[in-house]
Formats: structure tokens, C-alpha cells, sequence
């Protein structure tokens, strides 16, 4: 018998494995966004849903209801969480990046807790730590702590993540997401709602985009509507503003008009690409979108018949960052400015808890 190094038979079997991989690689995100692009048709084009679907609304109704009849956990320190109602992304992040600078700022002493999904740890509580590989940690808790400054500390179950950050000294606690997590200790809720995409068609999942009934909202403490859009009653306006392009590898910023006038490749893959194609076109810039599903793992072959500039968001670029600096790589850095309102909100929630600022 042969060696296995010496059998043809082998390395065609290790070749065709290989194959099939690449294969099911590049299939999968395309099979994923056209799974998104079906339920988002479904689910924002104002589409009645099939009666399947409407059914499992129903049930997963009662089981949201049920989960939420128990009180509200009462934390030993202000937590205050930063959610919304629909699956998919909605400026939660760039919202408690906002937040976490703002009351870095007045001196408290924050903390940021994440569940950490996309990264494979987490199923004990873990802080970020430098370097921060998004691989481990997640996306959105690598940008949050590269961006503020502040600890991060990730796990599957949020209150261990919260015990954690207590523990560690925080006087301050901002959860990103977590609003339908019952077990979770909160002092305060904000729900994020996105202006241009609404609530949908107003239907739970899988029916619609809605992780919880509409009355939802009558329970937390401070909604805000994300850009223009369909109103809410009593909701304050936020808006993203589009800060800079700086260069992947860091090696220069210009102003985010820089690139007006010329075609550049959108490459995304994040919850709702729409809004950041929109916000390039009304930059001015000619745009070829290139998306991928939410969290994907981007590999050299993503990048390599890109054409152009190519513009990433903030959240993206942690990730492609770590396949090495490229200056055809643009970074859209966007901020999220305070209302006045949502500050003298948080200021008399943490005056209760007698958690007073410089």
C-alpha cells in the first residue's frame, strides 16, 4: 500500500474538499443576503405576511409577553440600555459610542457591556483588550472600545458581564442592545428607532421585523427616532453625521465631501447597508454597492477585484484593518451628536442615583 503521500487518489480528495469549501464560502453570504433581501421585502415593503409566518408571530407574541411580565431587576448602579424593537441594525452602537464619550466627559466612570455576537469568546465574562481582535470579541465591542476609550466587557449572559464591570469600578453602565433581555438588571431603557425603516409592517417575527409588540414602547424610559422618518409621539431625533474618510491603515483623514463626483465601491457588511449607500450618495459620491450579510468575516478574496475607492463603515474596517492597511480603503467615520433633551434626561436619571458630574 502506498503512502497517503505518494496516493493521486488523496490529494484529488484533499483538492475536491478544498474546492467545495471555496466553493460553499463564496455561496453562503450570497444565500444569506438573499435570505435578508426576501424578509426585508416582506417585512419593510409593507407586504402581508404568509399565513405560516402570522401564525409564528402569534406564538412568539405570547412568549415575548411572558417573558416581560416579571418586574424590571433593579441594578445596585445606573444601567442604562440602548436597544430597539426590530432585528437588524437601527445606530445602536454609534448611539452608546455617543453616550459613553459624553459621560466619560463629565467624569463618571463608564463601562460598556456587549454580548459580544460574531466573536467566538463569551461564554464568561471577558474585557476587551488591546489588540482587540473582532474575531474574538465581536464587532461592535472592538469598535466601541477603540472608539471611546472605555472598558468593554462581553458575555453571552449580560448580567455576568454587568457584575463584572461593576466589580471593576464603574459607576456607570451602558449596555449595547439588550432591551429584550429580561435577565438583565436595568436603570434606564433608550430604544433606538431607525426614521427611514419604521417598525415595518408592525408584525412580530418572523412575520415582521418586531422582536416585541409595538406597547413596547410606552415602557421605556427615552425613545428616539434616528434621522427623518415616520414619527413617534414623544420621540427625540437623533441623527448620524458623516465626521471624516481617513485611510484604513490611519495614514490620513480629509473631509467626508472628498470624494464627490467620483464612483466609489460601497463594501459593507453590516444589518441595514441602505443607510450607509444613502449617506455616501448624498455625499455626492457614484456608488457600486458590494454587500454582505451582517458580521461577515471579510477574506482576501472579498477585497481583491474591488475597483476604485472603496468606502467601508467604521464597524467593517476593524475587521479589514487586520488583513493589513490599504490607503484605497476609505473609513466613513460617523458621530452621533446629543439633543439636548436626551442629556438633561440622562443627567436627572443619574442626579436620582446621586452619581453627580465634574
Amino acid at each position: 500500500m502506498k503512502p497517503c503521500w505518494q496516493d493521486p487518489t488523496v490529494s484529488i480528495t484533499t483538492s475536491t474538499n478544498s474546492s467545495s469549501r471555496m466553493r460553499r464560502q463564496r455561496l453562503e453570504p450570497m444565500l444569506r443576503a438573499r435570505i435578508e433581501a426576501h424578509f426585508n421585502r416582506m417585512w419593510y415593503e409593507r407586504q402581508r405576511p404568509p399565513l405560516p409566518y402570522r401564525l409564528m408571530a402569534a406564538s412568539f407574541r405570547a412568549l415575548a409577553q411572558h417573558r416581560f411580565q416579571r418586574p424590571r431587576l433593579k441594578p445596585p448602579a445606573p444601567v442604562i440600555v440602548v436597544g430597539n424593537l426590530t432585528v437588524g441594525g437601527g445606530g445602536k452602537t454609534p448611539l452608546v459610542i455617543a453616550l459613553a464619550r459624553y459621560l466619560t466627559a463629565t467624569g463618571r466612570r463608564v463601562a460598556v457591556i456587549s454580548r459580544g455576537y460574531g466573536g467566538r469568546e463569551g461564554n464568561s465574562p471577558l474585557r476587551v483588550t488591546d489588540p482587540a481582535d473582532p474575531a474574538r470579541f465581536g464587532d461592535e465591542p472592538v469598535l466601541i472600545a477603540e472608539s471611546t476609550g472605555v472598558p468593554v466587557w462581553i458575555c453571552r449572559r449580560r448580567a455576568e458581564a454587568l457584575a463584572a464591570a461593576m466589580e471593576a469600578g464603574a459607576d456607570v453602565v451602558l449596555s449595547d442592545d439588550g432591551l429584550q433581555h429580561a435577565a438583565l438588571a436595568r436603570s434606564f431603557e433608550i430604544c433606538l428607532i431607525d426614521g427611514q425603516r419604521g417598525l415595518g409592517n408592525g408584525w412580530l417575527l418572523p412575520a415582521g421585523p418586531l422582536r416585541q409588540p409595538v406597547e413596547r414602547l410606552q415602557e421605556v424610559d427615552l425613545v428616539l427616532v434616528k434621522g427623518a422618518g415616520d414619527p413617534v409621539d414623544g420621540a427625540v431625533r437623533v441623527d448620524l453625521k458623516p465626521e471624516r474618510l481617513a485611510a484604513l491603515d490611519g495614514s490620513f483623514r480629509l473631509e467626508p465631501e472628498a470624494l464627490q463626483g467620483q464612483t466609489v465601491t460601497a463594501l459593507c457588511g453590516i444589518a441595514n447597508p441602505q443607510g450607509f449607500i444613502q449617506t455616501l450618495t448624498d455625499l455626492g459620491m457614484l456608488v457600486r454597492p458590494r454587500i454582505f450579510p451582517d458580521h461577515h468575516p471579510f477574506s482576501a478574496s472579498d477585497l481583491a477585484d474591488l475597483q476604485g475607492p472603496v468606502v467601508v463603515t467604521a464597524k467593517d474596517a476593524v475587521k479589514l484593518r487586520r488583513m493589513g492597511g490599504d490607503q484605497t480603503i476609505h473609513v466613513l467615520e460617523v458621530g452621533m451628536p446629543l439633543p439636548d433633551q436626551v442629556r438633561t434626561a440622562i443627567e436627572r436619571h443619574l442626579t436620582e442615583w446621586n452619581i453627580s458630574h465634574e
